[in-house]
């Protein structure tokens, strides 16, 4: 299977699971000590010696893993249940698991995540949170999952946009930081050196603000990953549409300060350990996203390819 089918099946798959209603959680979920909906579909990661033994000795004393993450991004990480849940939920809860600590998430939007991790604020940034080259220039990233984008449009798709060659004149929003407004802008420029108009890039604090300004007409289009672009279409009311194929084939990743290296190496065995265990592919596969597991967790796993 290629890449460009594998993920048009990841695509139907997340949208089926999404609009079934049953991925994510139930109103008689349990929570677990850190916030996180516990799923009882879905095993504990074993602790891991080699990965707990890497740690930075100050992580392992204080007990916890300060993590970074936007919490408004169904189906990836957002509030259900009195608690967090979703994919990277579940993603932590396992990292918690395999390095015996605590999980403490901070709320984070995306233009802060490479902020938090260099100021020391954050021990870790994820959720939805793409490698990209650019960004492996100051931190690293230990990837355990693959994704791709997705453009959204109104209904209809009134300006005719199928791909991103498409937006030459058009006004394209996403949330501040996020790989898709890279990726519009990066296309601007490709339209004026064309003689093309340019794209209007507007960036939003949030997934949902870009969502509403497509909603009400202030932007033409958002790029996005393509799981949230199923879940946001699914909840528009018939108002918005997914258009053209995905693109940006990548990957998700755990970020770390470039000079935490014990970190970096902790996180690389603990999520091979999870991979092993096969709780990655429990996890994926009860979101109904099944194509997004990798052969095996590795570092910086965009390195050349952009």
């Amino acid at each position: 299977m290629s890449k460009k089918s594998g993920f048009k099946a990841v695509c139907a798959i997340s949208f089926a699971c999404i609009t079934a209603l049953g991925c994510a959680g139930s109103a008689s979920a349990q929570n677990d000590a850190d916030g996180f909906v516990i799923n009882k579909g879905i095993a504990q990661a074993a602790p891991d010696a080699a990965a707990i033994a890497a740690l930075p000795k100050e992580i392992k004393e204080r007990g916890y893993l300060t993590i970074g993450g936007e919490t408004t991004l169904p189906p990836y990480l957002f509030r259900q249940d009195d608690g967090i849940t979703g994919i990277e939920s579940s993603f932590m809860q396992a990292l918690g698991q395999a390095l015996n600590l605590h999980i403490k998430l901070i709320n984070t939007d995306f233009g802060s995540m490479v902020i938090g991790l260099t100021s020391g604020r954050l021990d870790v940034a994820m959720s939805d949170f793409s490698d990209t080259a650019e960004r492996e220039k100051q931190v690293t990233f230990i990837d355990y999952t693959k994704t791709g984008q997705q453009l959204i449009v109104a209904k209809g798709n009134p300006k005719n946009i199928h791909s991103v060659a498409d937006l030459c004149g058009t006004t394209a929003g996403g949330p501040t930081g996020s790989l898709s407004l890279a990726i519009a802008q990066k296309q601007s420029e490709a339209c004026t050196q064309a003689g093309k108009p340019a794209v209007s890039v507007q960036s939003y604090p949030s997934a949902s603000a870009s969502e509403l300004a497509l909603r009400t007409g202030r932007i033409d289009t958002m790029g996005i990953d393509y799981a949230i672009a199923a879940n946001i279409v699914s909840a528009s009311g018939g108002k918005a549409e997914l258009t053209g194929d995905l693109f940006e084939p990548g990957y998700h990743g755990a970020a770390v300060n470039k000079n935490n290296e014990p970190l970096s190496k902790a996180l690389l065995l603990a999520f091979q350990g999870i991979a092993k265990q096969g709780i990655d592919k429990q996890i994926l596969e009860h979101y109904g996203v099944p194509q997004m597991r990798i052969d095996a967790p590795k570092m910086n796993a965009m390195a050349g390819q952009q």
